[in-house]
C-alpha cells in the first residue's frame, strides 16, 4: 500500500489478455469483470469525460435505473480501492456528480497508447516520404512486438452488447493494422534477401491470432506466416 503522495505507477495491458499492475505487483482486487470493464474503457477512452448514465448504458444495459447506479457506484468504489486512487498523486480518477474521467496527468503506460504513437509516427513519415526504409522497418518491428495478441483477448461481458461492440471495433481495426505492418515488413526484407527468424515468427504469430471469437484469419492473410527459418 502506498502512502498518500507517493508516486505508483499503473500499468496496463490490453493488446493480447488484460493485464494490470501497481508498479511491478499485479492488480487483484477488482471484484468483477465489470470493474475491470470500466477502467479499461475509462483509460482507452480518456480524451473526454463520460456521463454516469452513458457508461451505466455501457455496463448494465439490461437492469433497472437504480440497480445500475448502484452498480457503478459500487465498481467505482472498488475500482478505487484496487488501484490506490484515493492515494495516488495526480489520482488516477476526474470524479465528478455526473461524470467520470481517467487522468492522463496520472502516472501510468497503457501499450495501446504506445501503438499508437508509432503509428502516428510512421503515419505522419509516410505522407512527408522522407523517412528511411531501415528506420521506418524498426519502428514497424516495435508496432508487432507491442501487439500480444487482438485487443483484450478472452475478454468478454456476455449481458453488455454496446461494451462488446466496442471492443469489436477497436480490435479489428488494431488487427488490420497490424497485418498492414506485417505485409509492409516482409516487402522490406524481401527486397533485402533477408529473413531473419525472429522477425519471421512474429510475423506468422500476428497472421495465426483471430480477429474476433468465432472467426479466424485465413492461413495466407500474413505474407510472413510461413517463411521458412
Amino acid at each position: 500500500m502506498h502512502k498518500k503522495g507517493q508516486m505508483a505507477h499503473l500499468s496496463l495491458g490490453v493488446l493480447g489478455s488484460l493485464q494490470l499492475f501497481i508498479d511491478d505487483t499485479p492488480v487483484t482486487m477488482l471484484e468483477s469483470d465489470k470493474v475491470c470493464a470500466l477502467l479499461v474503457y475509462l483509460v482507452v477512452e480518456a480524451d473526454r469525460p463520460h456521463r454516469r448514465e452513458s457508461l451505466v448504458g455501457l455496463l448494465w444495459p439490461d437492469c433497472p435505473e437504480q440497480v445500475a447506479r448502484h452498480n457503478l457506484r459500487q465498481a467505482l468504489f472498488n475500482l478505487r480501492l484496487a488501484i490506490g486512487d484515493r492515494t495516488a498523486s495526480p489520482p488516477y480518477l476526474l470524479i465528478s456528480r455526473d461524470a467520470l474521467q481517467f487522468n492522463r496527468a496520472s502516472d501510468f503506460s497503457l501499450d495501446l497508447a504506445q501503438f499508437n504513437a508509432i503509428l502516428c509516427a510512421c503515419e505522419e513519415r509516410a505522407n512527408r516520404g522522407s523517412e528511411d526504409s531501415s528506420i521506418r522497418a524498426v519502428r514497424l518491428e516495435e508496432m508487432v512486438r507491442l501487439y500480444r495478441g487482438e485487443f483484450l483477448q478472452h475478454f468478454f461481458l456476455e449481458d453488455s452488447a454496446e461494451f462488446e461492440q466496442w471492443a469489436l471495433v477497436r480490435r479489428e481495426s488494431l488487427h488490420r493494422r497490424v497485418l498492414d505492418a506485417c505485409r509492409e515488413l516482409a516487402g522490406y526484407y524481401e527486397l533485402r534477401g533477408d529473413f531473419p527468424g525472429g522477425a519471421a515468427s512474429r510475423l506468422a504469430a500476428v497472421g495465426a491470432r483471430p480477429v474476433a471469437r468465432g472467426s479466424a484469419l485465413p492461413d495466407d492473410a500474413c505474407p510472413g506466416a510461413g517463411w521458412a527459418t
